[in-house]
């Protein structure tokens, strides 16, 4: 465990470094108010660029991550040096890792897609630089998420296998940083200060367990993060340069997050000026985008897998031959999204269960019950707050409807827009993860409207001291709950970094043979049946005809194509 918060703390200053040094050359070069942690958001912003476009030519190798790992603290001491930023970075750091040990020892990663895809595609990257047409040997490896190419680069030779684990786990304790923060701006305004009261709830109900977060976690997380900087009383260009950044981002970890990008285009169109268009900001975001796009096509044929739409049918390695291509992944991921294993009678296939809103009678009786039950503590939660809150302050409560706020344009466009997502979230990829931040966020922005223009008006300051103490008490709470999992595995000796080889300890990364043709080596297969983190390329859907598989070299890049 002592390692976990060593790792962590020097991971933690290094991501905030980076994030500062990104806001300066990329944001802004004034800094109005100082959230430490919002430095530490932005930073996986840069990390993950640099992590995709290295790849594009090496494998993120221990020797590049290494050179990667100093890089920034260097140039940020030649060049940036600010006192102040190092204190804070530090100071907060030590905090930042003493939650993080409590999130993450003897936790695990989320399962099973973790072992499935996103930990062999970190593997591959630490091995291989791009390889063409990864995604014929295994169709998930089409719609990775950015985040992989952030965990791969903290593979280093100090922290070896272990590094990967850590940059999940500080999102986590990053975000909830930078929203205790915020919340103690005087800056805020109403809406955004019982928003952010809303969020946070959710947050230490939801996601204080590092195995809940994946790659969902990370996306839902910058969705919120993109929500409220929006409300945030700050200059058009300083808000339309920070949304755009944040939309792209949003957009690479998960692509079902894509109304993101309304909301740039929204403030864009509000006020247009041609630097409003034209600066640093958006060409770095076009380029990453671009890169992103482009790493998509020499992955799949198509520029978002599995959108058939997005494909070049023409290219060599695009797979249109078997159940792994385009146009059956998506039927057949909408379709278990909306229950479809979950029928019970005779089972239609994908596209026929699809095909009408008779789904929804399965769906409720399965994944709703579980998304009421996981939702069903926060909404308690709440309701005895506000409740007790309004028992509490009767005095100041009146019914006002003539109040106004500059900003509540752009509160009705949120709310419009997480409206819009929910609804797309429920018909057509309807489980929890896939889209979490649109519903909660439509329902936080939504209460938080209503309560600032309609129905009460309040002491803020009274308001903020009450929520703060009421978060000390949730925060122990969740600390207590992790040090209860905690102990028992501690006492027992168990390792206590999550697991990267196996769900177990059995296995070890030896454990994968290697499947040749033609005395080739072309890839490895786990007899567990999932990769893990493991030699690479590695899959377990070793169920297509071999003799079908191709794989040529040039130039030094794979190519995996059928025939």
């Amino acid at each position: 465990m002592l390692q976990i918060f060593l790792f962590s703390f020097l991971t933690s200053i290094q991501i905030i470094i980076s994030g500062y040094l990104f806001y300066l050359l990329f944001i802004s070069k004034q800094i109005s108010y100082n959230n430490i942690f919002s430095f530490g958001l932005l930073g996986f912003i840069l990390i993950g660029f640099l992590g995709l476009f290295f790849n594009f030519f090496v494998s993120l190798n221990r020797y590049l991550n290494d050179a990667f790992f100093i890089f920034p603290l260097i140039f940020f001491l030649i060049f940036y040096f600010n006192k102040k930023i190092l204190k804070r970075a530090v100071f907060f750091s030590l905090i930042i890792s003493f939650f993080l040990t409590l999130t993450v020892a003897f936790d695990n990663h989320y399962t099973p897609d973790a072992g499935s895809y996103h930990l062999p595609y970190i593997s591959l990257l630490n091995e291989n630089k791009i390889i063409i047409g990864g995604s014929n040997i295994h169709y998930r490896f089409g719609h990775i998420s950015i985040f992989q190419y952030i965990s791969a680069l903290y593979n280093n030779h100090l922290f070896e296998d272990n590094g990967i684990s850590i940059p999940l786990g500080l999102i986590y304790c990053f975000f909830v940083g930078y929203l205790i923060m915020e919340i103690l701006n005087h800056q805020n305004n109403k809406i955004l200060y019982i928003f952010l009261f809303i969020i946070l709830s959710f947050v230490l109900f939801r996601m204080n367990r590092f195995s809940d977060l994946g790659n969902d976690g990370p996306a839902n997380i910058f969705f919120f993060y993109l929500i409220i900087e929006s409300l945030k009383k700050n200059i058009f260009i300083y808000k339309l340069k920070i949304t755009s950044v944040l939309s792209v981002f949003i957009f690479l970890n998960k692509i079902t997050l894509l109304l993101a990008f309304l909301v740039p285009i929204y403030l864009l169109i509000k006020n247009f000026k041609i630097n409003s268009l034209i600066n640093r900001t958006n060409i770095f975001s076009l380029i990453f985008l671009t890169l992103f796009l482009v790493k998509n096509f020499l992955l799949t044929g198509c520029l978002a897998f599995p959108i058939e739409q997005s494909c070049f049918q023409k290219v060599f390695w695009f797979n249109d031959n078997n159940k792994y291509a385009a146009k059956y992944v998506r039927m057949e991921n909408e379709a278990w999204t909306k229950g479809w294993p979950d029928q019970i009678e005779l089972k239609k296939n994908h596209s026929d269960y699809i095909s009408d809103l008779g789904w929804i009678k399965t769906w409720k009786k399965n994944h709703g019950i579980v998304i009421i039950k996981k939702l069903s503590p926060f909404l308690i939660f709440l309701t005895i707050v506000f409740v007790t809150f309004y028992l509490f302050n009767r005095k100041s409560f009146y019914f006002n409807n003539k109040e106004k706020d500059k900003d509540s344009p752009i509160s009705l466009m949120l709310i419009t827009i997480c409206f819009i997502g929910s609804l797309m979230w429920f018909f057509k990829f309807p489980v929890f993860r896939y889209g979490y931040s649109y519903f909660i966020s439509f329902f936080g922005l939504t209460v938080s409207f209503i309560l600032n223009f309609f129905l009460i008006s309040f002491d803020l300051q009274k308001f903020k001291k009450n929520i703060i103490i009421i978060f000390l008490v949730l925060i122990s709470v969740v600390s207590l709950k992790n040090l209860i999992r905690i102990i028992p595995s501690y006492q027992n000796s168990l390792h206590a970094w999550p697991q990267i080889y196996s769900n177990d300890f059995k296995y070890t990364k030896n454990s994968y043979k290697p499947v040749y043709k033609n005395s080739k080596l072309f890839f490895f297969k786990n007899e567990t049946k999932t990769c893990f983190y493991s030699k690479s390329p590695c899959t377990h859907l070793f169920n297509f005809d071999l003799d079908d598989l191709n794989l040529k070299e040039i130039y030094g890049y794979k190519i995996y194509y059928f025939n």
